[in-house]
């Protein structure tokens, strides 16, 4: 009975309307903005998001606090226990949690699981409070924004960009390592490489299988065998039996796509099982130290060495001013430990300082701040007001302006607002460019040069430190004879972050590899 009520609760909000949506005012009161983190805050991803927004709290408050008219106030913490990564995947426990917590908070950061987000963010819709999504990759949770903007408006991502995005970084990345290693074979620039794909059979992964598939035979790869799905939990036999399938493909590269724990297993699995294939694609605990154990023995490597993935910080990069500083207070905060990119809680908490000191304003008779909703996200929406973070320039696609093949679309001012295409000598026409919806959806992250890319890093054995460490490897500078090949219609991917090195391919795939 109880959980009827639960799902009826959920059903029920939200519901899209042609009413003119009722205005929400914020009430800061007691010198202090209550945010609530909402995850699975004992496990890894929720934890990492308990982590950024501690130490964006830290930073803030011990920088004076966010200052309204004068007036400074400081930020709390809520926890908002989900469950989401291991313990209910269904939403419910966050639907019972964020109900009772959603009146004491101001703004939420979190989410993670898109099943489980996909029903318990509606607690924050139907209340008015601005969540900003920093876990659920699915471009699906976003769409809601295009399709009830009413209901939806109150929703933002703070990351990652969504799954669209992520495939077509996954084959940029790809792309690279197949031109270095046909460079190390000493085979011609179109010699046909093999990959095969395992994937969570989660929801963040199904459309981003669809764009890798169609995007590989653009770089000379051929997937070798339907893309093999798991249990995102990880399974030993299951990840043991897909493995020793693939062994038997000799395929040159793997393409991971994993948000748990079925990315340490298959890392343990197949550095022993399949040992002649690079690994290149995501794969959340890679980005990790804590699953590998020791890692200052060049001669005993871990499971991930020489694995690239795409992640959001590595050692030395910087994508901006900010990465540096960021990446050492994290580490200090962590005894060491790498962040995952659920850490972007962080980035969105600087985000919603900078939006609520733009528009909140205090009332010196009532001893209180206040702050309409909609002043904030149409701050939050407005190009002009892009946020320089640690990992790029974070800015929001709009709502559509037009229509695409029936589809919605940006109208060329929206994208010219976000896109330098004259520096690229393009004509707009959206039509051609594909500036429809997905993945260029209202609410979502901005992904390109100059905006967010992503990072492709790899671990490498680091001499000089003596350990196994997480490197930048893309993008990279091929130098200018290629702008041309690499410019598309989000820019110039010709280029390389400050710290970026070499990457390296083991010389046992070379040689396996290699015809005769």
């Amino acid at each position: 009975m109880a959980s009827l009520l639960v799902i009826g609760l959920v059903l029920s909000s939200c519901a899209p309307s042609e009413e003119e949506p009722e205005p929400v005012l914020y009430v800061f009161e007691g010198g202090k903005i209550n945010i609530g983190v909402a995850g699975e805050l004992n496990y890894t991803a929720g934890a990492m998001q308990w982590a950024g927004a501690t130490l964006a709290q830290e930073a803030i408050n011990g920088n004076g606090g966010v200052d309204i008219d004068g007036v400074s106030y400081i930020f709390e913490l809520v926890p908002i226990e989900t469950g989401e990564e291991t313990v209910d995947p269904t939403g419910l426990t966050g639907v019972l949690n964020l109900t009772a917590a959603i009146d004491g908070v101001d703004f939420i950061l979190g989410g993670f699981r898109a099943e489980a987000v996909e029903v318990y963010r509606d607690v924050a819709m139907d209340k008015g409070v601005i969540f900003i999504n920093c876990g659920a990759a699915a471009e699906t949770l976003q769409h809601s924004v295009v399709n009830d903007y009413a209901g939806y408006r109150f929703w933002f991502k703070g990351t990652p960009y969504n799954e669209y995005f992520w495939g077509q970084s996954v084959v940029r990345t790809l792309g690279v390592v197949a031109i270095k290693l046909r460079e190390e074979m000493g085979v011609a620039a179109d010699y046909a490489l093999n990959v095969t794909i395992i994937a969570d059979n989660l929801a963040w992964a199904y459309e981003q299988v669809v764009v890798i598939t169609g995007l590989l035979e653009g770089i000379n790869v051929n997937l070798v065998h339907d893309p093999y799905w798991v249990d995102a939990t990880g399974s030993t036999v299951e990840m043991q039996n897909v493995l020793t399938s693939i062994a038997g493909l000799d395929p040159q590269f793997i393409i991971p796509l994993f948000s748990a724990d079925a990315g340490a297993l298959y890392d343990v699995l197949r550095a022993s099982d399949v040992t002649n294939a690079m690994s290149v694609g995501i794969n959340v605990l890679a980005q990790l130290k804590s699953p590998w154990g020791a890692l200052d023995n060049e001669e005993s490597p871990p499971a991930c060495a020489y694995e690239v993935i795409l992640d959001a910080w590595a050692e030395g990069l910087e994508q901006t001013e900010k990465t540096a500083a960021f990446l050492d207070a994290f580490m200090t905060f962590t005894s060491g430990e790498y962040p995952l990119n659920t850490v972007a809680t962080y980035d969105a908490f600087l985000g919603l300082k900078a939006a609520i000191e733009a528009v909140a304003w205090y009332d010196a008779e009532d001893g209180v701040a206040y702050a309409w909703a909609d002043d904030i996200i149409q701050w939050m929406e407005d190009p002009a007001n892009a946020q320089v973070t640690t990992t790029g320039l974070t800015t929001y696609y709009p709502r559509p302006g037009t229509t695409a093949a029936g589809k919605p679309a940006l109208t060329e001012a929206q994208v010219r607002s976000l896109y330098d295409l004259d520096s690229y000598n393009y004509t707009y026409t959206y039509d051609v460019k594909d500036w429809t919806m997905p993945a260029h959806t209202t609410h979502d992250l901005a992904y390109g040069p100059g905006l967010l890319t992503g990072v492709g890093v790899q671990w490498q054995w680091d001499d000089e430190a003596g350990q196994w460490k997480k490197v930048g490897v893309w993008p990279i500078d091929f130098g200018d004879d290629y702008d041309e090949a690499l410019t598309d219609q989000y820019g110039c991917w010709n280029f390389e972050y400050s710290g970026t090195v070499a990457l390296v391919i083991p010389q046992n795939v070379i040689d396996h590899h290699t015809p005769e």
